[in-house]
């Protein structure tokens, strides 16, 4: 929620219209990202799979997460000094 820097540009998924849903908006984007990356990404790289059966509905499941998360971050304005 910082203002941009130099250097530091800033992704804004709305207008600030000084209300609440601003900040949650950003809030649950970034704290979705941050679940995403935490939960699926550092895991899967880190972690050998176990095979029960089930990988490729799994692996949608984690596309269609990551696809949101993109598709917001594509929607995004990119705010710079």
């Amino acid at each position: 929620m910082d203002a941009p820097k130099d250097g530091a540009p800033r992704l804004r998924l709305t207008v600030d219209d000084g209300g609440k849903t601003y900040q949650n908006l950003h809030r649950g984007a970034r704290s979705y990202a941050d679940g995403l990356y935490t939960a699926i990404r550092n895991p899967g790289m880190h972690k050998p799979q176990e095979n029960s059966g089930g990988e490729e509905q799994l692996a949608l499941e984690q596309l269609a997460a990551f696809s949101l998360l993109a598709r917001w971050i594509d929607q995004a304005e990119v705010r710079r000094v």
